[in-house]
C-alpha cells in the first residue's frame, strides 16, 4: 500500500475570499475525487485547527495500491483540474509518499 500525504500552506486571501473560505472550497473539491477516481483506496482531507506559524493549512492523506495507481490518480483530468484550483490559492506544498 502506498500512502500519499500532501500539505498546503494557503494564501491569506484569494479573489476576496478568506483563508477559511478557501480551505472549505478546496476541501469540497477534493472530497469529490474518490467517487470519480477508482484507484483511490483511502482519502481524507483535513483543515488545520492549530494556530502555529509552522503549521500547514490543509492536508490530504490518501492510499493507493502501488505507484502505478498513484500515477493514474495524478494524471486523471479531475485531479489535474482540482490541483490547478489549489495551486492558484496556495503559497507552498509539501508531499510525502511511502509504503506501508
Amino acid at each position: 500500500m502506498l500512502k500519499h500525504i500532501v500539505m498546503f500552506k494557503l494564501r491569506n486571501s484569494y479573489q476576496g475570499k478568506s483563508k477559511e473560505e478557501i480551505s472549505k472550497e478546496i476541501k469540497e473539491a477534493l472530497e469529490k475525487l474518490p467517487s470519480i477516481i477508482p484507484q483511490i483506496i483511502y482519502y481524507e482531507v483535513g483543515i488545520n485547527e492549530l494556530k502555529d506559524p509552522r503549521a500547514c493549512d490543509l492536508v490530504i492523506i490518501s492510499e493507493f495500491k502501488d505507484q502505478e495507481d498513484l500515477q493514474t490518480y495524478k494524471n486523471h483530468p479531475a485531479h489535474k483540474e482540482t490541483l490547478s484550483l489549489i495551486l492558484e490559492r496556495a503559497e507552498d506544498a509539501k508531499v510525502v509518499d511511502y509504503f506501508v
